[in-house]
């Protein structure tokens, strides 16, 4: 009788959670299809120049460390289409000189000595604008830039720099970056001024040339 009790038991636990089961198995939502990327470029091999405005670079309480007149840049976005959201490259970026705002002397240098891919993130195709993201990776090196301030030494690269570029214009904005500082003597440098992996306000425009169009579609 014991045995038979137990046995009602189970199947009664059993029938209540089946309705629950079959209710979820009804509401689960569709998998998300895959986006598919088209990069369209005049040139075969990829090759475009990307020529920038005023570089405003502040860290994350708002001070403005420095600001560059312009950066020139260098890469790749190879025309045909890809599942992957690997989109291309910025491979080189002009040496240049920036200034602080008490008149402190920066260097920027391209160094790219780790990964730097543009990657994609969403489109949208009402506005032909995508989110892209540059060197997302811990390895990534967007630009190096150091302080030739003696009594503030500071020394940082960029990575994933957060990017939107424009069809219909060929610019692409940049608006923040994360940073890595650099260590002299085993200590961090930039004391003051930034923290390691902080996310800092870098904020320009860069024109593309020749002019390149970026979509996307998911199936």
């Amino acid at each position: 009788m014991l045995h038979t009790l137990r046995t009602r038991r189970a199947l009664a636990a059993l029938a209540l959670l089946t309705p629950l089961g079959a209710m979820l198995t009804a509401t689960a939502p569709a998998q998300a299809g895959a986006t598919t990327w088209t990069v369209t470029n005049s040139n075969a091999d990829g090759a475009f120049t990307a020529v920038s405005g005023q570089v405003t670079v502040k860290n994350k309480a708002g001070t403005t460390l420095f600001t560059c007149a312009s950066l020139t840049s260098t890469g790749k976005l190879v025309p045909g289409t890809r599942t992957g959201s690997a989109l291309g490259s910025i491979d080189t970026t002009a040496a240049t000189t920036c200034t602080g705002p008490e008149g402190t002397v920066w260097n920027a240098t391209g160094v790219m000595m780790g990964d730097s891919a543009l990657v994609g993130n969403s489109y949208n195709a009402a506005t032909g604008t995508s989110s892209i993201t540059n060197g997302p990776n811990s390895t990534s090196v967007n630009i190096a830039f150091t302080s030739r301030d003696t009594a503030h030494q500071c020394a940082f690269f960029t990575r994933s720099t957060a990017m939107t570029y424009t069809n219909s214009t060929a610019t692409l904005k940049t608006t923040t970056a994360v940073v890595k500082v650099a260590t002299a003597s085993g200590s961090p440098t930039c004391q003051g001024l930034l923290t390691q992996g902080e996310t800092i306000t870098f904020a320009t425009e860069y024109a593309l040339s020749p002019a390149v169009k970026i979509t996307a579609s998911t199936n």
